[in-house]
Formats: C-alpha cells, structure tokens, sequence
C-alpha cells in the first residue's frame, strides 16, 4: 500500500506555487490609473471642465470603465464621468496582476452602452446617487490619447478626453 503523504504533498505544492496564471482571477480585473497631462470632459450643454486623474477599471476581459475624474464645487470634493465600454472582438488595453494595471496596447477602440456622473465631497463620500444614461458611443486609445464619446437618448453629447 502506497504512503497517502505523497499525494497530500501533491495537492498542497499545487495550493502553494498555484496551477496556472489564468487562473488567477486578480490578472483578470484591476485599475489603470493616471494623473493625466491634458484632461477635459463635458456633459451635454454644460462647460467644459477640466479633470486630474483618468483611471481606467478592467471588469471583464472585454468591458472597461473609462472613468475621468475633475474637481467639483466645493474645495476638496471630485465629479467622475464613467464611460462603460465593451470590446467583444478584442481584448483591452490592460495588463493587470494583482488588482494593479499598465497599458499594454497602443490602440484600442470600444463600443459604450452608459455613462454615469457621480459627486463626492471633500471626505469622499458620494452625494447622493450616480446620474446614469444609455448611450451609444465609443471609447478610442491611440497612441496614448484616450477619446470617449457618447450621445444620451435625450440627445445630449457626453465627453471625455485625455494625454496619458
């Protein structure tokens, strides 16, 4: 009769060192962020307004929020546009490992289903609920420009523009 160690030690190596990195669910989703040279972003009618910060969150190996993140009203509080985009014929633009993203393409386009707008105030905490839209746009990356576009069912035109 074989020693049952052998096979206990055989399973736990495979705990340990792991079976494979794809199945690592961490390389699947994770967050591009960066502070961003040339940022803007506008909502419909409103003014353009200027953001600091773009961060990029990967969901599925498909869909990404494009988030642009400004300054609002009040002293230390922030407005965030996300643009939800799906790309089913290609993969997105980020190479994540740990919760933690890089670019690792240099251009990338991707189809947008909504928009939403949340405000936080000075502490982070939401005011309120996210304002959401169905849309129909596109999310483009080319050569470390990053372009959102959509247009709301209402007609509006919604934007986001950065120099990563």
């Amino acid at each position: 009769m074989r020693s049952p160690i052998v096979p206990l030690l055989l399973i736990s190596l495979s705990m340990v060192a792991g079976t494979s990195s794809i199945a690592d669910p961490l390389q699947a989703i994770g967050r591009f962020e960066r502070i961003a040279s040339k940022c803007k972003y506008r909502l419909g009618s409103g003014s353009l307004q200027t953001c600091q910060v773009v961060q990029m969150d990967r969901k599925t190996a498909t869909v990404t929020g494009v988030r642009f993140i400004g300054r609002g009203v009040e002293h230390g509080s922030s407005r965030h546009l996300t643009f939800v985009a799906n790309a089913p014929d290609q993969t997105i633009p980020l190479r994540c490992l740990s919760g933690s993203c890089t670019l690792n393409k240099k251009r990338w386009t991707a189809t947008v289903s909504s928009v939403a707008e949340s405000k936080f105030d000075g502490r982070g905490i939401a005011e309120g609920l996210p304002q959401a839209w169905p849309v129909k746009g596109d999310c483009e990356l080319s050569l470390k420009q990053l372009r959102c576009r959509a247009r709301a069912m209402s007609g509006e035109i919604l934007t986001g523009e950065a120099q990563l």
